[in-house]
């Protein structure tokens, strides 16, 4: 047992730590930006792997390194060490991570497909979980360099401001350099140049991360862990969680909705090529704007959740984030937009705008909601859980590359798709991943929005929360 001492109220962060701490989120977007633009278009349309083996690899990566989250939340938690709970996980994730990047664009050629599929797994959990690995601890961070309201926010802002970063590190140099010409997407020997990117560009970020935040975090009041564990149960500490009614709601709207985005995503290039018959000299340009679109969102996301609530910031992000792929795909479907002309074009690149801006805001509400949930479960069971709310909600996250990706290409191969096809590919291919592209991704997004307007955890609820915290006065168990 032990006395919690709560940090001082309405924290702020220094703007130096801000930018550092945010700087680790750099990593995510850079993981992800990878995996989510060009694995499954490299493992289908260029390695030969079918649709349905190709989004199993995502599925049991998501399912397996699903399981092990809450079990590196709950010992980074737990443990005690001269460099604190979160650093040493930080620190320890990048190199394996590195590793596998590289690996993982540079499959060998003529390899059996059984073999292919086991690699590629194994390559992709490694990346995975050591990202895992990374994130919980950071994202745990969030809710201990500040307990109040708006400064959560702030900084889920300056973390949201560097998956732009992030994202434009990868994409641009993917796009303008390494696949630079007319069939570089189809280029198996280009894709160890993107490998190779990616590993330095997590070695770079995730060191800046660490080296500027370790003096602060340091500073941080420890936790003091008692002789012998007494605490509950993972499965017991899991089950708490799923009695805070705020954190169900925001758990399951958010794997809908990361659900429905990563499935747009991991399909984005074959629609793109197939379905809007972008030329390749212009196939990266509604993913370069998204960077754009997410400085936007991060910039409309600071200012808006000074005045409305990140309930209704996300509510109103996921509504757009649906409704206008699905209509544009819907309006060609029926002949009033011609794919592969300018003004399909235009609203093509308008999408990837739309998408980016409205993700920053999806992302900045969740884990500033997340982390008011943590103050509200503290108050109701006596424990903090930061990386363990943090691990439930990178679970969701990375249902957006593992389910979303497992039904994309499950979708790839229910219509036919195959490495063989070509710009000529029959119509009702073509139609085929719009409609997964579009209206499919939308119902996953707008189901989300029932679940997230019942959620509770208003401003002035987690004033009450806050209130409730400075007033108990006895003790606590250990987290």
């Amino acid at each position: 047992m032990k006395t919690k001492i709560p940090p001082p109220a309405d924290r702020s962060a220094p703007m130096t730590l801000k930018l550092f701490y945010g700087s680790g989120q750099a990593i995510n977007a850079i993981v992800d930006g990878a995996i989510n633009t060009f694995l499954l278009f490299y493992l289908t349309a260029v390695c030969g792997m079918s649709g349905s083996a190709a989004g199993m690899i995502f599925l049991l990566s998501l399912a397996i390194d699903g399981i092990l989250d809450p079990y590196i939340g709950r010992l980074s938690d737990r443990w005690q060490s001269r460099w604190g709970r979160r650093l040493p996980f930080m620190a320890a994730a990048l190199p394996p991570m590195m590793i596998a990047a590289i690996l993982l664009f540079s499959l060998p050629r003529g390899i059996g497909p059984a073999f292919l599929f086991g690699y590629v797994l194994i390559l992709n959990l490694m990346l995975r979980i050591g990202l895992s690995i990374f994130a919980l601890p950071h994202s745990a961070l969030n809710a201990e360099l500040t307990d109040d309201y708006r400064e959560r926010s702030v900084l889920s802002t300056f973390r949201a401001l560097f998956i732009v970063v992030g994202f434009a590190a990868i994409l641009v140099p993917a796009f303008s350099l390494i696949f630079a010409g007319e069939n570089g997407l189809q280029d198996h020997a280009r894709y160890p140049s993107l490998g190779l990117l990616v590993a330095i560009l997590l070695g770079v970020f995730g060191m800046t991360c660490l080296t500027g935040i370790a003096k602060t975090v340091l500073a941080l009041p420890r936790p003091v862990a008692p002789d012998h564990d007494v605490g509950p149960s993972l499965f017991a500490e899991i089950a708490q969680l799923f009695r805070n009614s705020s954190f169900v709601l925001l758990f399951a709207g958010a794997v809908l909705a990361l659900v429905g985005q990563g499935m747009a995503s991991a399909i984005g290039l074959h629609v793109l090529r197939y379905f809007w018959k972008l030329p390749a000299s212009m196939i990266q340009l509604p993913l370069l704007i998204q960077p754009v679109g997410m400085l936007i969102g991060t910039v409309a996301a600071g200012l808006l959740l000074g005045r409305i609530e990140k309930r209704d910031g996300v509510v109103g992000a996921l509504l757009v984030i649906g409704l206008y792929p699905a209509l544009i795909v819907l309006l060609a479907a029926i002949g009033l937009i011609v794919p592969g002309s300018f003004v399909s074009t235009v609203l093509v690149i308008g999408n990837g705008a739309i998408f980016g801006a409205c993700g920053a805001m999806c992302f900045v509400c969740f884990y500033s909601m997340i982390a008011d949930a943590v103050d509200e479960h503290d108050l109701r069971f006596g424990v903090r859980r930061e990386a363990l709310y943090a691990a439930a909600l990178m679970i969701g996250s990375k249902a957006a590359t593992g389910l979303g990706a497992f039904v994309a290409g499950v979708g790839l191969q229910m219509i036919g798709f195959s490495a063989s096809a070509g710009d000529t590919a029959p119509a009702t291919l073509a139609l085929g991943m719009g409609l997964l592209w579009g209206p499919g991704s939308a119902m996953l997004c707008l189901g989300a929005i029932p679940l997230l307007r019942r959620y509770r955890l208003t401003r002035a609820r987690h004033a009450e929360v806050l209130a409730g915290l400075s007033e108990r006065h006895t003790p606590v168990a250990a987290g």
